[in-house]
Order: C-alpha cells, then sequence, then structure tokens
C-alpha cells in the first residue's frame, strides 16, 4: 500500500469508493435566493450555469417553478418562477449538465409543469412536509408523466417522531421517485444522527431509488455531515458554491469537490467564480453565525436567527438562548 498523494503521513486506500460514484447538486441559485430574494443578475447566473459545467458537476438547481402572483415580481427575482424566457438568456442547450427546478407544495399547480420536451429544465424537485405528501404524490406523479426525472425533498425531518419517518418512506419507497433527500432543514443534525437516518432511507427506499442528501450548516456541520453521508453510501450529495444558502447556508461545493477528489470534477471553475460570491456574504449575512448556531441547536425555523441577523446588535443573544431554552424545556 502506497501513501496518500496529499497527506503523506497516511496511506492510501484508506476512504472506500463509494465517493467516486457520487452525483453532485448545485443550488447556490435556488437556495442562495432565499438571502436575496432570487435577485441574481443574468449575467452571474450565466456564469454559474458555465463554471458549474466546466467543473463537471452533474445538476444546476437553478431556482423555483411559482405560480405568478404567490410573490410579486418588483420584491422576488426571476430565478423565483424560472420561465423559459428567463432559462434561455442563460443556460445552452447544447449541454452534460441538468437543470432541476424546486417546486413548493402550495405555490404552484400541476397545470403550471407543462411537458419536459419542451422545457429547459430536466428535473422537478418536490419540497413538502410530511403531512403535505399526498399533495406532493400528485405532483410528482405529473412531473413523471410528463417526462421529468423527479426528486422529493422531506423538510424538516429532525422535528419528527420514527414512525412519522417510517411512514412518509413507506410511502416513497413505492411512489415511482427518482430521488429523496434526507433534508436537515435546522441544520441541526450531527454525523451520528445522518448516518442513522441515512440507513433508515436506504433501507426503506430500497435499490431502485437514489438517496442523497440536503445539509445546513447552523452549527458548522453541513461538510461533516455530507462526509458521513458520503460513507454511508448516498448517492448524491446537494452543495453551493461558498456555502450561500438561506441563514447559516449548505455545504460548501468548493470543499465538497476538494473531498471527492474525483477526475471528474474540476474546481478551478468554481473557485476562480468564488469572489463574485464571497463579496455580497457580508451584506447577505449567510454562514457560520451565533444566532444561527443557536437555532440549529434547539431544532428551530432559523427564521428568529435571520430576524437576529438583520439587527445591529446581531450578537446579544443571550435573551434568544433564554427563550429558546424555555421552549426547549416546556417540550421535554
Amino acid at each position: 500500500m502506497g501513501l496518500d498523494y496529499r497527506v503523506s503521513c497516511c496511506p492510501d486506500g484508506l476512504v472506500t469508493d463509494r465517493r467516486r460514484r457520487i452525483k453532485v447538486l448545485d443550488c447556490t441559485i435556488r437556495d442562495g435566493g432565499i438571502c436575496n430574494d432570487w435577485n441574481f443578475s443574468n449575467d452571474l447566473v450565466q456564469s454559474t450555469f458555465k463554471a458549474l459545467e466546466a467543473s463537471g458537476i452533474d445538476y444546476m438547481e437553478i431556482g423555483y417553478k411559482t405560480s405568478e402572483g404567490i410573490f410579486s415580481r418588483e420584491k422576488v427575482g426571476p430565478w423565483r418562477f424560472c420561465t423559459e424566457d428567463d432559462l434561455r438568456h442563460v443556460v445552452d442547450s447544447n449541454r452534460r449538465m441538468k437543470l432541476s427546478a424546486m417546486c413548493d407544495i402550495g405555490r404552484i399547480t400541476k397545470a403550471e409543469i407543462g411537458p419536459a420536451h419542451n422545457s429547459a429544465i430536466d428535473v422537478i424537485r418536490v419540497a413538502c412536509y410530511a403531512h403535505q405528501l399526498d399533495e406532493a404524490l400528485d405532483l410528482l406523479n405529473h412531473a413523471k408523466d410528463q417526462g421529468y426525472e423527479t426528486f422529493c425533498n422531506v423538510m424538516a425531518v429532525s422535528t419528527l417522531q420514527p414512525r412519522q419517518v417510517d411512514d412518509f418512506l413507506e410511502r416513497l419507497a413505492v411512489s415511482g421517485v427518482d430521488n429523496v433527500a434526507l433534508v436537515d432543514s435546522f441544520g441541526a443534525l450531527y454525523p451520528f444522527h445522518v448516518r442513522y437516518l441515512v440507513r433508515k432511507y436506504m433501507n426503506y427506499l430500497g435499490e431502485g431509488i437514489k438517496v442523497g442528501v440536503h445539509l445546513h450548516n447552523n452549527q458548522q456541520q453541513a461538510f461533516a455531515n455530507t462526509i458521513a453521508a458520503i460513507d454511508e453510501g448516498v448517492d448524491f450529495v446537494d452543495a453551493t458554491i461558498h456555502g450561500m444558502g438561506r441563514g447559516a447556508g449548505n455545504c460548501p461545493l468548493e470543499l465538497l469537490l476538494f473531498y471527492l477528489d474525483n477526475p471528474r470534477y474540476n474546481a478551478e471553475p468554481i473557485l476562480a467564480l468564488i469572489d463574485r460570491f464571497a463579496s455580497m456574504r457580508d451584506s447577505l449575512r449567510w454562514g457560520y453565525h451565533l444566532p444561527y448556531a443557536m437555532t440549529g441547536f434547539f431544532n428551530v425555523h432559523p427564521r428568529s436567527g435571520i430576524e437576529r441577523m438583520s439587527q445591529e446588535d446581531r450578537y446579544k443573544v443571550d435573551d434568544m438562548y433564554a427563550k429558546l431554552s424555555r421552549r426547549l424545556d416546556k417540550e421535554q
């Protein structure tokens, strides 16, 4: 056994070849858009598309499909809607990388998802809570009939009881969906949670449905949790450039590519683009910050952390911690 080419104090072969079969989904524009109301310029979205394509990324989630009238066009950018006209301005028709759009239950109708052969979108990913699974399956079945790959994200899994997780996995296992992601919406999970849940998802969903992860970084665990999921055998992982995403953000794409160390991927085009995203970080305030860490630890929606981060005294968090502690005490 030779030495690891990068860390010479260790032998090679310490990591299985599981990471070499991973597929990567970048959701910078979709999840990162929550930080700036999807007000990315066409130039930046097109540059992101080209960098991801050149890097060998498998899927780009370019935004949401949303019914008109749900959001004001004066307040949110085009990537909350992903019309075909907007897509044509930024993506190439001759491409290897697949495009995904997310649909929130209650914010789009089946009638607004037309045939895949008329769209630049290849994948419809439906986001729902466990109690919305009936509506989600209806939308997923429609999207499948229209010719799309179908992915499902059941959100806020960390708030459910084990039987509730079993219930939605049992139903998804016979749904015909192509991919199901373990979603750590609140950034509450640690690697030992992820290992347990990945095994559960894979056991329920079987060989015919791919399992992925979408992980938030409230407690600086998104990258570690991604590694744990890869070690357990997931098929695909989500990441974003410079970790951009709601609240504390997501697993940084550049770190993920370093870890995968796969010749299929080339991190350099991503690195050349990062400065454009890093320049937005100070004003948009994603990434690790104590208010986000606290919402992650207490396993609650990050909205209170996002609100605190908008204030001048954002790091005076004693009262926030006490309030969240009292909430946890009442639930126990």
